[in-house]
């Protein structure tokens, strides 16, 4: 079976940009369809509605479902499968491993190493396997970490698109011999998994972006009157502005900075991965 193991809808949720997933469960489940794969485990963040939801449309068009979560423990970001219900966030590594293996499921370091530092890092060694490919890694030396990191520590590996919309579904996919969640699930706990590595486009990303501020605009304005001062409350609602602009010019600024990112998020991973190595040695 090909598996999408990290994907989100729209039941996921964001602090300061308040819509996260923009696709619902059905168009998630039919847009798996389309594009060829076996499965997919919906993880949205801290819930379980959204895999709940998406299983009527699995059977309808003979996707299976692996029931997931993305919990945020109190180390980083942990991906919950195979489990029943709702794991509530905010506690230790250790306690939430302990209930989801209370309803069977397994708990993969989500990006471990992500340079925004939702990931478990050196954490990740207590888990059950670790997400070896995250398709939104774009400056590639993370994952190629999270990858040595397994083989030290002989860990299990999942490939994930960390999907957001439909057009980010299917870029990290993980195979494995089974036709059922238990069989998943065992196949990844022996380490019995083969990684498909596609990185996302800077298009895709972008996309999923500017929709995602356009769905948040209103949520965003009452953060920054309640959490910044000014100028930053000035600048941040000027900047913010720009995307009622979109689709139309403003668009080829937006690439241009979102290409200018990807430069810097590059330079400064490789740099850092530079300066760990340097200390190990």
């Amino acid at each position: 079976m090909i598996l999408d193991l990290h994907v989100h809808t729209f039941y996921s949720k964001g602090r300061r940009i308040f819509h996260d997933g923009l696709a619902s469960p059905k168009q998630m489940v039919k847009q798996a369809k389309r594009i060829g794969l076996d499965g997919i485990s919906i993880t949205d963040h801290n819930t379980t509605e959204g895999w709940k939801e998406a299983r009527q449309y699995g059977k309808k068009y003979g996707i299976l479902i692996i029931p997931g979560e993305e919990i945020d423990t109190m180390d980083g970001h942990l991906l919950a499968l195979g489990i029943q219900e709702t794991i509530k966030p905010g506690m230790i590594l250790e306690d939430t491993l302990d209930e989801i293996h209370e309803q069977g499921g397994l708990g993969i370091a989500a990006h471990p190493f992500d340079i925004a530092g939702c990931g478990l890092r050196s954490f990740a060694r207590l888990t059950d396997g670790l997400e070896a490919f995250n398709a939104m890694n774009i400056d590639r030396v993370i994952n190629r970490k999270a990858k040595r990191f397994a083989r030290r520590y002989s860990l299990p590996v999942t490939a994930g698109s960390d999907a957001h919309t439909t057009d980010m579904l299917g870029y990290g996919r993980t195979e494995v011999r089974a036709n059922d969640v238990d069989g998943v699930l065992k196949e990844i706990k022996r380490g019995r998994t083969i990684l498909h590595e596609k990185y996302m486009p800077t298009r895709v990303l972008l996309d999923y972006s500017v929709a995602r501020l356009k769905l948040s605009y209103f949520y965003l304005l009452d953060y920054m009157d309640h959490n910044y001062k000014w100028p930053k409350r000035y600048v941040g609602k000027k900047i913010l502005s720009l995307v009622d602009k979109s689709p139309g010019t403003i668009d080829y600024l937006f690439r241009i900075i979102a290409y200018l990112g990807l430069i810097a998020v590059s330079s400064y991973a490789m740099l850092r991965e530079f300066l760990y190595l340097f200390k190990e040695n």
